[in-house]
């Protein structure tokens, strides 16, 4: 279990570079569309004021990352200060139930690490222990400053079958309250066939 905390936590702490570097405003487009994963079994529904932007394959450490942004917003030097992202990383194990019960403590860990990867002033809020749509896994609230503009947010660390999905929800602090109810209604959907 130590030898997958340390492998988690080495792909994982390149996650934190996908807020720094950042990956969003109020669009005009109404409802919600549906997005599927076949390959990593995930699903989410996201306000259609939130485009997918991109979608990555190995990228930051990851197995597979995809970010939702509002296309109309974009600040200095093509960053999406607001967005969400999914990230899965493959553990290439699935927990057994005695290590499944040692996994939140360890995610509890790697959610804090992540968040302190974010930047020199990262602040990480306290940890919570979280159950979504049959998941298990933490969230981390958070606070940083990238090129000088402050970004708050939600790191979700969620485990299913060999899997460990990264859900991070940030938004400058203005546009905060903006997008906190879109990216609440994306992350309740979330679920894993």
């Amino acid at each position: 279990m130590v030898v997958l905390a340390l492998t988690v936590l080495a792909t994982l702490a390149a996650l934190a570079a996908v807020v720094a570097a950042g990956c969003g405003g109020g669009g005009t487009a109404t409802g919600v569309e549906h997005y599927a994963n076949a390959e990593y079994r995930f699903s989410l529904d996201v306000d259609r004021r939130l485009t997918q932007w991109r979608t990555a394959t190995a990228a930051s450490g990851a197995a597979f990352e995809v970010s939702f942004v509002d296309a109309a917003v974009t600040a200095a030097g093509g960053r999406h200060p607001d967005a969400l992202t999914v990230s899965v990383v493959d553990t290439g194990t699935t927990p057994t139930s005695q290590e499944a019960a040692q996994l939140t403590a360890l995610l509890a860990k790697l959610g804090t690490a992540m968040v302190a990867r974010m930047g020199p002033d990262a602040q990480a809020g306290t940890v919570s222990n979280v159950t979504l749509n049959g998941l298990s896994g933490v969230v981390v609230p958070f606070a940083v400053t990238v090129a000088g503009v402050r970004q708050v947010g939600w790191l979700y660390l969620l485990v299913a079958g060999g899997h460990i999905y990264a859900l991070t929800a940030a938004a400058t602090t203005d546009q905060w309250d903006t997008y906190r109810p879109l990216f609440t209604s994306a992350i309740d959907s979330f679920r894993v066939s």
